[in-house]
């Protein structure tokens, strides 16, 4: 489990957690005490309160395990919901403390202070003590077996300590998990070691013997009292109905007034209705203290059978796996406070792409009002068997004698970051997977991390000549283009070509073109370009936009058009704060289709080191007619690969931004 997910939760998450919990304690309150009143309770009050509270929380374990199955605990509705679930378990602590202390002032005031110790133990020694291995353990290597043990041994001791003050056992665990950092070394380790004997072996083992403890004969039997309103089986029943549909009503209200989709708002309120292992194990262990009737837990348990078996099969029905990795949030250029910090993910695959990508954040030179936040990540190959590893530098170091794989992309980036210092921070991470896979682990940190733009280098790199193809890497391109299907941010491809600015070796400006032509991700390159130059004064701009010739009765009619001059507008107006030091060219162009944008960009060719573009942009439009159908790189656009082919006579770099996409959220 990752206790960094709590640190992180939103108010969405909280909100939404805090609603699917209250709202069904407080409602089965209400129905608890006007059963109360009546005195035709056939249930004790203990196992009331034990319905009441397993089917108000959302255990995180229970969710947890659902979202793995249906592999979407990566995605954005994921972590929501896993925040959420966090949120549910520390209101059940809370709430299950206080009931303590009402019933029993002494008794609850003394789990109460015990329960305090252990999570202060737990967090503030355990804890960093696991941190202390984990730097102990050089990149790439396994943790040391007798780290392991140690861990299986607080895990059995936590259990007892928790068993002993007269808690539910397995919390001691739970908590113990929470404390435990997700991930290799440590995290994985633990999970590579013990998932497959306890999801393969004990798992099913517990579940069947704990079925077989359900009274089956009697809960068919019990069915006639269920059709006369009477007896256990219906006041069980009835206050189970009664929450669950308590807490997926008030779920899905809350999910929808934070913004999410109504779609979204049903799976989630159907995902934080689940239940599984653990409001089992929470029954079982009752029944075994006798405080808990077999009828109660038979009915629980059918319930949770009938609650496991339906709710993955209507989550699969609506939830659409293509978007795994959307965000809820803008993460973009464009909606980015000037002052605000820029972070943004650069991926390494070669050494060639250091420079490049170096080069290109200079130029956006960071400083005290416009911080950026770099986290850079090298992508390593993995071909045959090798296990996939993923590797935080900031907390793994290489083993004494050895040299880390990725020590080049360290060393350069740190250099960066020593320049810009005050204003720069700097996050290192390298990635070892198969290829199909690292799509998945670009866009999985971009979302962890709510990054708001992912700088990629482009497959193909030529001589500097442009007459041959240096490297063309398929691995590298169809890595690109499944990122810019599914970031949750905005996406930049880099094609390097020399040269972009270095201040310390011209004086000159760095002479910057931003083509134009209309539409979201023109706009987002609009939003880089003037952030660029807001910073850095030795930027020289260029604007220059095509217009599409057409008759006056469509260009008086064309609203987009208007509204593409109103945000320009209004953009330019935002940037012109820079003052003189920022000199602006605006050049518009009207061209009858794409031979005529190709020459107007070929005699221009010569004048930039940079050309910055919008992926879509000229795209359905008589600006790229004729050259958008032979665009042999669909990732860059009719433009960008205009731009970017051997034939353009340049050898000025060019970078086509991608804006984050909306559509699939219903904003």
């Amino acid at each position: 489990m990752d206790a960094g997910t709590f640190s992180r939760t939103g108010k969405k998450a909280i909100l939404i957690g805090f609603t699917t919990t209250a709202v069904p304690l407080l409602f089965g309150s209400i129905v608890l005490t006007s059963r109360q009143r009546t005195g035709e309770m056939r249930l004790t009050l203990f196992e009331y309160r034990a319905i009441l509270l397993m089917n108000s929380v959302s255990p995180f374990t229970s969710i947890d395990i659902l979202l793995r199955d249906l592999k979407i605990n990566h995605s954005e509705f994921g972590r929501i919901a896993l925040s959420s679930a966090m949120v549910t378990d520390v209101m059940a602590f809370v709430v299950t403390f206080l009931f303590t202390i009402l019933w029993d002032k002494v008794l609850g005031i003394f789990q109460t202070i015990v329960a305090c110790v252990f999570f202060a133990w737990t967090f503030f020694f355990i804890r960093p003590a696991m941190f202390w291995v984990i730097k102990q353990t050089p990149e790439g290597r396994p943790v040391k077996d007798i780290y392991i043990y140690v861990v299986l041994i607080l895990a059995y001791l936590s259990f007892h300590y928790w068993h002993q003050m007269g808690r539910f056992g397995p919390l001691g665990p739970f908590v113990l998990g929470w404390a435990t950092p997700s991930g290799p070394p440590l995290g994985s380790a633990l999970v590579q070691r013990f998932e497959s004997f306890n999801l393969g072996i004990i798992l099913p083992l517990f579940g069947s013997l704990t079925t077989m403890q359900m009274d089956l004969p009697w809960l068919f039997k019990e069915t006639e009292n269920l059709g006369r309103m009477e007896g256990r089986i219906y006041e069980a029943i009835s206050m189970i109905l009664l929450l669950s549909t308590t807490k997926f009503i008030s779920s899905v209200i809350a999910a929808f007034a934070v913004t999410l989709p109504l779609r979204d708002s049903i799976i989630l309120a159907l995902a934080l209705s689940t239940k599984g292992i653990f409001e089992l194990a929470f029954f079982v262990s009752f029944v075994e203290l006798k405080v808990l009737h077999p009828e109660v837990f038979t009915v629980s348990a059918a319930a949770i059978l009938l609650n496991s078996l339906f709710i993955p099969f209507a989550i699969e029905l609506l939830h659409d796996p293509s978007k795994k990795f959307c965000s809820y949030g803008r993460r973009n250029l464009l909606n980015l406070k000037d002052d605000s910090e820029l972070q943004t993910l650069v991926c390494i695959h070669k050494p060639d792409h250091i420079t490049s990508m170096i080069n290109l954040l200079e130029a956006f030179q960071p400083s005290a009002h416009s911080p950026v936040a770099c986290y850079a990540l090298h992508l390593i190959e993995l071909v045959g068997r090798a296990t996939p590893n993923f590797i935080s530098h900031q907390v793994q170091k290489p083993a004494v004698g050895s040299q880390s794989c990725s020590a080049n992309v360290i060393a350069s980036f740190k250099c960066f970051n020593q320049k810009f210092s005050d204003s720069t921070s700097l996050y290192m991470f390298t990635s070892l997977s198969i290829a199909k896979h690292m799509h998945e682990d670009i866009c999985w940190l971009a979302l962890t991390k709510s990054l708001s733009l992912i700088l990629l280098p482009f497959h193909r790199t030529w001589s500097v000549d442009r007459s041959t193809i240096v490297s063309d890497d398929d691995t590298m391109r169809n890595v690109n283009r499944n990122i810019l299907r599914r970031a949750p941010c905005s996406v930049g491809i880099l094609v390097y070509r020399k040269p972009i600015w270095n201040p310390q070796t011209t004086d000159a400006h760095c002479k910057v073109c931003l083509i134009f032509v209309g539409g979201k991700d023109d706009m987002e390159a609009l939003a880089l370009t003037n952030r660029m130059r807001r910073m850095n004064r030795e930027i020289s701009l260029t604007f220059l936009r095509f217009i599409p010739k057409t008759s006056l009765l469509e260009s008086k009619g064309s609203m987009q058009d208007l509204m593409d001059r109103k945000e320009i507008m209004e953009t330019n107006i935002d940037g012109s704060k820079v003052g003189k030091d920022h000199p602006v060219t605006y050049v518009d162009r009207e061209v009858s289709d794409g031979s005529e944008t190709s020459v107007i960009l070929c005699s221009m060719a010569h004048d930039y080191d940079l050309l910055i573009v919008g992926r879509s942009s000229g795209g359905d439009s008589v600006v790229t007619r004729g050259i958008s159908e032979w665009t042999e790189f669909e990732e860059l656009g009719p433009i960008g690969d205009l731009l970017a082919s051997k034939d353009f006579p340049t050898r000025a770099s060019v970078l086509v931004v991608q804006h984050q996409d909306f559509t699939d959220h219903g904003y």
